[in-house]
């Protein structure tokens, strides 16, 4: 009579499907997108400080090549931005709660408007900075990379909010160091959920 006993937990028990991805895998992949995303961001902040800041003699000679490599890296660095932050919220989204969802949609809405809109690139660095409180909250990224994050987004959002200065400006260099610091933020917690998640 017990050779037909199967146990409770191997009659549920579902094997992965073939050709099936699993979640962790996804969400490793989500942090290989924010590093990437983060190290692109970072070249065209580099990029715009060697046009803008380092004297016209320097930039002129720049400009058309240095406009054709932003319309060439931007439009994927934004695509790879997005998919890393799906990851970078999905390992923490049982930690973070509603507060973490609503910075996560804020952040997701506010980055994929940011080209079109002033207000959504506010709306970006705003969601950016409370989606720092919500890791530094969760305890799930390092802790050094949240505040960074925090920090990198009331920089860029504060600096870009003000009356726009000359090329060459302390304020230019403002806005280009806190974006800077965005997004090595951005490529430290993709890298951390890179190397932590197990597929």
């Amino acid at each position: 009579a017990m050779l037909g006993y199967v146990p409770s937990f191997a009659r549920n028990h579902r094997r992965p499907r073939r050709g099936s991805v699993a979640s962790s895998t996804l969400i490793r992949w989500g942090g290989i997108a924010a590093v990437v995303a983060g190290v692109m961001l970072v070249v065209l902040d580099l990029l715009s400080l060697l046009v803008f800041g380092f004297g016209q003699r320097v930039g002129e000679g720049f400009v058309p090549l240095g406009l054709w490599i932003r319309s060439t890296i931007a439009p994927v660095a934004g695509a790879l931005l997005l998919l890393g932050l799906l990851g970078l919220y999905a390992r923490q989204s049982e930690a973070t709660g509603v507060p973490g969802l609503i910075s996560f949609l804020i952040t997701f809405v506010g980055t994929v408007l940011a080209q079109s809109f002033l207000l959504a690139d506010l709306l970006a660095n705003l969601g950016w900075a409370l989606f720092g409180v919500s890791c530094l909250r969760a305890r799930v990224y390092p802790r050094v990379a949240s505040t960074l994050l925090i920090i990198g987004a009331v920089g860029t959002g504060v600096a870009s909010a003000l009356p726009r200065g000359e090329p060459g400006s302390v304020l230019m260099y403002a806005v280009i160091g806190a974006d800077i610091i965005l997004n090595a933020a951005i490529a430290w917690l993709g890298f951390n959920l890179f190397a932590k998640t197990r597929g």
